[in-house]
């Protein structure tokens, strides 16, 4: 069973929630809008089912809600932040909008962002910058999920990767990848649920097939394509944790526990100015003849048409904000629970 709610009024309830925790109000701002554009792409698992484990981290302190985003070294196409153990979303707007203020001149700029937390779902930030003219790339390392091909122990997390380009108005094209099979909250979702997961998706701890999420969730998820979503997951890593002097592997501060102590995630934000290196408006007129030669290829058999990356997510949010979008039973208990704790009125 779900419910039907309205993205705006999820959102306020999510405000509220995060600044009565003790965010301010930027981050609480910035948070609850990357959550819910999370559950109106249908990535639930990046969604308001976090809101009850970022409170609890704020809390406890293992978020911080007095640091704040400080540039550590600034280079012509580059610089190093500090994220001061907040929140990751507004860290992340913070990283990327430096990102593209500096592209303006650069025609590309990269920062990479130390002492962070969860980020969310990593379209978030490419489409930012998208939806403002730029190219946009994103990854962050997260907690150990995924196994080093040739073993069944998880030590590599399944760092994701997006890279959106401007396409036209509203919807750029999108990619948001992870290495692993599937995000590890699938797992968490599943568990919250009394779920079985496919086969294929996870091993026990002992290196077995496993439908029952708990075990999977003990044991690690199964990289996609074997060695190239574990090369993939390695060298994110590399970049987001080592080279921004993040920490990496196993020694990533979990999110579903240990609510104390700071994550110290990394990540990397890049934007791109087409108008630096084409003639105003080329690159979208490109882009577009390409999405159409794309779709106007012949299609196989029972496929009805030739979706672009993010395209069905873009579809699945315009009817979201519609409609309203559809919350599991889940994320609609959590969210009411923490409203009688924090004391706020629960309008959803």
């Amino acid at each position: 069973m779900g419910y039907k709610v309205k993205a705006e009024n999820l959102k306020d309830l999510c405000f509220r929630l995060l600044k009565k925790a003790g965010a301010s109000e930027y981050d609480a701002r910035v948070t609850a809008d990357s959550l819910v554009s999370a559950d109106l792409y249908g990535v639930e698992t990046h969604g308001v089912s976090r809101m009850a484990t970022y409170i609890k981290r704020i809390k406890e302190g293992g978020v911080s809600v007095t640091g704040g985003f400080e540039i550590i070294k600034q280079y012509p196409g580059a610089a190093l932040c500090d994220g001061g153990g907040a929140l990751g979303q507004p860290t992340g707007v913070k990283a990327m909008e430096l990102a593209m203020d500096k592209a303006r001149s650069a025609g590309a700029y990269t920062v990479f962002v130390r002492n962070s937390s969860h980020y969310g779902m990593a379209a978030y930030y490419t489409r930012m910058a998208a939806e403002k003219g730029f190219i946009g790339i994103s990854s962050t390392n997260a907690p150990s999920a995924l196994p080093p091909f040739g073993s069944h122990e998880a030590y590599l997390g399944p760092n994701p990767l997006s890279i959106a380009l401007p396409y036209k108005e509203g919807f750029p094209v999108c990619l948001d990848m992870s290495p692993g099979v599937i995000p590890r909250g699938r797992l968490m979702l599943a568990i919250q649920k009394g779920e079985s997961i496919p086969e294929g998706w996870a091993l026990d701890r002992q290196g077995n097939p496993t439908t029952d999420p708990q075990k999977a969730w003990d044991g690690c998820i199964l990289p996609m394509g074997g060695p190239k979503g574990s090369g993939l997951a390695l060298a994110l890593d590399g970049i987001c944790g080592v080279l921004a002097g993040a920490c990496f592997g196993s020694h990533i501060g979990t999110l579903f526990g240990g609510f104390s102590q700071r994550q110290n995630v990394g990540h990397v934000f890049t934007a791109i100015d087409p108008c630096l290196f084409r003639e105003k408006g080329e690159f979208e007129r490109d882009m577009q003849q390409m999405a159409m030669e794309i779709k106007s290829l012949e299609k196989n058999p029972g496929t009805d048409e030739i979706y672009l990356p993010g395209e069905l997510e873009y579809l699945k949010m315009q009817r979201g904000l519609k409609e309203g979008l559809e919350l599991s039973e889940s994320s609609h208990k959590a969210l009411k629970e923490l409203s009688q704790e924090l004391e706020e009125e629960f309008n959803i």
